[in-house]
């Protein structure tokens, strides 16, 4: 469709997210669904950390990998992320370890532990994901500033 999109640095797309659902916005998320972590029958997507045995996947709560803007960066350059699924985040939980979780509506029916919604880690979200779409009231205004839309 040759649409634009702001190509923005990792903490600022965080800011842009956890912004819009805390004030009652939500996201539509494109995301790279081909991951070992991304499970619709469980209802999760984790980004695991090399050390995490597929058996752990899970039954445990386990160690996610860190996310840098190099790692995400490498990701795309290499093709490791690509462009699979669009979703929608309607909201956002923790774990009993006060991990954060995105509450995604994915399109692949109700037959799941959630009805058809996953629990996606902060980690998987800042790794996997190819764009955002929001509504420009969502966007924290230090961010507008720096993107030259106020």
């Amino acid at each position: 469709m040759k649409g634009s999109f702001y190509n923005v640095p990792l903490d600022d797309m965080q800011k842009i997210a956890d912004f819009a659902i805390d004030n009652g916005y939500t996201i539509a998320w494109d995301a790279d669904v081909s991951e070992k972590g991304f499970s619709f029958s469980y209802g999760m997507a984790l980004l695991p950390d090399a050390t995490v045995k597929k058996e752990e996947m899970w039954t445990t709560v386990i160690k996610e990998a860190s996310v840098t803007q190099q790692t995400r960066q490498d990701g795309f350059d290499t093709f490791h992320t690509t462009d699979d699924h669009l979703m929608h985040i309607t909201g956002k939980a923790k774990d009993q370890n006060g991990n954060i979780y995105y509450i995604t509506k994915n399109s692949w029916g109700k037959e799941n532990p959630f009805g058809g919604y996953q629990y996606v880690s902060k980690n998987y979200f800042q790794m996997k994901t190819i764009g955002i779409m929001i509504h420009k009231d969502a966007i924290p205004k230090e961010i507008k500033v720096k993107l030259g839309i106020i």
